[in-house]
């Protein structure tokens, strides 16, 4: 869990804690000791527990499978030594794997506290990311007529709503709705573990004191109603239309698990999603080169961010507790931030716990990240501190 203490806390950190605040009812000695009792108590027998204490993937859980591509991209040996200080830096962070490329060209594959190349973890968040690329792919393949398309012509629940893709894809449709991940009786946790979530899409509830599209409000049951609105363009279950656009293309190189409800078999589709490190780089990859021949020009501008012309950081005066080093775009994130004496810029997706997906245009470099928590600096410097090492070694 974040370390609520930190000062230099990165947007994940600081700017989620304040779009959970309506919830957080509790003083906030009484949060951090929750949020502590989250990371000290040992394996949890329940599906709560398990939704934050064990990534580590679990056959006792009810999953959907993503098959492995017939043709993986190719994964070459690190050409980097993986120092003592760096495994010490990476042990402290509570990092899992860790891999780092040039292009396709892998500098360092890094496992720690018994991960390996076949462990399958819990990417939370990243696939959300997933799920808005298949929007565009929809989009391009005239599923979807536009992003201003209202979502209620494929869930008419949300007759009347004014919420088009646009605003799911941008997190700004204004949903009653607070992801509160720690509070055990959120609808955050109900989306994430009850048998059956499905009355929280089929009976949406709206926050009516603002207008889709004028605030960022991060929110997992976004991702939800994408995905039943693609379910319904396409009249097949999530997984198969994420498996037949993103995951086969990607070139995945294991089967994946997806958590999937008892009662319903829905998918969850902001959580869940348990892969292998080195299929999580295939996506940072496949985000960065062929994703380009499955989306539109402009899709995949402004999944990119600043360094593509669209797309802005969040302003200072949004909240004080946002970062105007982060942004988000179409179900991505872009960060900003000095490496070797320069400011770069950078876009890909992020997950609780440090799951950690992003691509630095600059120098053509992937860095993807499994953890079982935010690193303790806060995930911006975590990662400047990993790219600095590697372009150091190369001299």
């Amino acid at each position: 869990m974040p370390d609520l203490t930190e000062a230099s806390l990165d947007f994940e950190e600081r700017g989620m804690r304040h779009f959970f605040k309506t919830a957080l009812t509790a003083s906030a000695a009484a949060m951090t000791v929750l949020l502590i009792g989250c990371e000290a108590t040992g394996p949890a027998s329940s599906k709560v527990g398990r939704l934050f204490i064990e990534s580590h993937f679990n056959e006792d859980g009810t999953y959907a499978a993503l098959p492995a591509s017939s043709a993986p991209r190719p994964f070459d040996e690190d050409r980097l030594e993986n120092d003592i200080d760096l495994v010490s830096f990476l042990r402290r962070n509570s990092v899992h794997s860790l891999i780092v490329s040039e292009g396709d060209d892998v500098m360092l594959e890094t496992y720690l506290h018994g991960h390996d190349p076949e462990t399958l973890w819990n990417a939370h968040g990243i696939s959300t990311t997933m799920v808005s690329a298949a929007v565009g792919v929809a989009l391009k393949e005239g599923r979807i007529k536009s992003v201003d398309q209202y979502i209620s012509l494929d869930l008419p629940q949300f007759g009347g709503s004014g919420i088009t893709w646009r605003h799911l894809l941008t997190m700004t449709a204004n949903l009653d709705y607070t992801e509160a991940p720690h509070l055990l009786k959120s609808k955050t946790v109900q989306l994430f573990s009850a048998d059956d979530f499905s009355a929280l899409i089929d009976e949406p509830s709206l926050d009516e004191s603002f207008e889709p599209g004028t605030r960022f409000h991060y929110s997992s049951l976004v991702a939800q109603i994408m995905a039943e609105g693609l379910e319904a363009v396409y009249e097949q279950p999530l997984q198969d239309i994420i498996t037949d656009k993103i995951w086969h293309p990607m070139g995945a190189g294991e089967a994946a698990q997806w958590d999937i409800a008892d009662a319903t078999q829905q998918v969850r589709a902001g959580y869940g999603l348990h892969m292998t490190a080195r299929d999580l780089w295939r996506l940072g990859r496949f985000m960065t080169i062929e994703i380009e021949d499955h989306v539109g020009p402009d899709f995949v501008a402004e999944m990119r961010g600043p360094v593509a012309g669209r797309g802005r950081f969040f302003r200072r005066a949004e909240s004080r507790l946002v970062s105007p080093d982060w942004g988000y775009g179409y179900g991505s994130w872009f960060v900003r931030f000095p490496l070797n004496g320069e400011m770069v810029a950078g876009y890909g997706s992020i997950g609780f716990g440090g799951q950690t997906l992003l691509h630095i245009p600059r120098y053509d470099m992937t860095i993807a990240v499994q953890a079982r928590v935010v690193p303790r600096d806060g995930r911006v410097n975590f990662i400047k501190s990993v790219l600095e090492h590697v372009l150091n070694l190369e001299g």
